[in-house]
């Protein structure tokens, strides 16, 4: 069964700790207290963090979970966007992301790559990097935006693919391999994304393969968010904060 969004409201996301003493902050970055309130009694809670899974609650009945959020380019501090659908209890642990349609796949400042290894790539294949062009129309080959080449194998082991349709039909073995790599970090507009398969030596093994994406705006997020007062003798902060200037 597909997830249920349907009443599911006042979703909030909080850190765990906050600095009351202004000193340095305690708790974890990317490590998130999400509430919520939702109608959909008898079904489970499932919480994803910029498109990712984080989390699925215990018992029906929960309202709230710690999510560990993914940490980017931008940080702990970076732009966080969280997603609460409801799931019948056989669905608890199946991941939905590729189905929703909230932030993660319209908006937001990531790009999610997939590809093959492709039938002409040998058994020298051992990495990818990915460039980009800075939303300028070509491609800039000079300087990959992964930090260390994205390996062909993990731990030694090809992942292996399998062969699909009638026999002899289909990829199969390395060619067949689906690889994935998320760019982050990235601004609104069109970008050119290309990925360049190589050998060990570091010699280009094919042609680069292009693809461009639009990369929607987000609302930027509240700003100047502080605490405004705090009573030590009923523990109660009162907070302030800047709205967005897009909502």
């Amino acid at each position: 069964m597909p997830p249920f969004t349907d009443g599911i409201t006042n979703v909030r996301v909080r850190p765990l700790l906050l600095d009351l003493d202004g000193g340095t902050p305690l708790g974890s970055p990317g490590a998130y207290e999400v509430t919520w309130l939702s109608t959909q009694a008898g079904r489970w809670h499932q919480v994803y963090v910029n498109g990712q899974l984080a989390g699925v609650t215990a018992v029906p009945e929960d309202r709230r979970l710690t999510a560990l959020g993914p940490v980017g380019r931008g940080g702990g501090q970076g732009l966080v966007y969280v997603e609460v659908v409801a799931v019948d209890a056989a669905d608890r642990q199946t991941d939905f992301s590729a189905e929703l349609t909230g932030f993660s796949p319209a908006c937001g400042p990531k790009v999610r790559l997939a590809w093959e290894a492709g039938l002409y790539l040998g058994e020298d294949l051992e990495s990818f990097d990915v460039f980009a062009d800075g939303r300028t129309g070509t491609v800039d080959y000079s300087q990959p935006l992964n930090e260390a080449p994205i390996p062909a194998a993990v731990v030694g082991a090809p992942p292996w693919g399998f062969g699909c349709g009638g026999y002899g039909t289909g990829g199969y073995g390395l060619s067949a391999a689906i690889y994935e790599w998320i760019v982050d970090g990235l601004d609104p507009g069109t970008w050119r994304l290309a990925v360049v398969a190589r050998d060990a030596a570091g010699n280009r093994l094919a042609t680069a393969a292009e693809v461009a994406a639009d990369v929607a705006p987000v609302p930027r997020p509240a700003g100047n968010f502080r605490i405004a007062s705090y009573s030590a003798a009923s523990h109660t902060a009162t907070f302030a904060w800047e709205p967005s200037p897009d909502v």
